[in-house]
């Protein structure tokens, strides 16, 4: 015999989670919008300058510390979705703090150089993001 499903708590709960994940892809594409537009002024007026300076560092800079503020964001959002048992909520949330730790690991490696975490982390990401 199948177990019985109420067809309306699971189509609410699938809207939660796609409203949560919708959300949480908003949060994140704003701010790095915001970036890459910034990004583009900033190499298009370095082109038509007479002193060309390293505007990329300046950028790879603002994109570590962007992400770091969102993987805190996140990271306290995980907790309080913990706290509250909302297991699938967090799930999302754990997805993408995933995704924001290797960018942030390999850009502090690259800023900070040298030992065998990072040299591993350079080697397996290399040609990702930052080289």
């Amino acid at each position: 015999m199948l177990p019985e499903f109420d067809v309306i708590n699971i189509t609410y709960s699938m809207k939660k989670i796609v409203k949560h994940f919708i959300k949480k892809l908003l949060l994140i594409l704003l701010p790095l919008g915001g970036l890459y537009i910034l990004a583009q002024i900033s190499f298009e007026e370095n082109r038509q300058s007479k002193h060309p300076v390293d505007a990329g560092l300046g950028i790879a800079i603002l994109l570590f510390f962007i992400l770091l503020i969102l993987f805190v964001i996140f990271f306290i959002d995980a907790i309080k979705q913990y706290k509250k048992k909302e297991y699938e909520l967090m799930g999302i949330t754990i997805f993408f703090l995933l995704l924001f730790a290797i960018p942030i690991l390999k850009i502090l490696c690259l800023m900070r150089g040298g030992g065998f975490f990072c040299d591993t982390l350079l080697r397996f990401t290399k040609g990702w993001l930052v080289d």
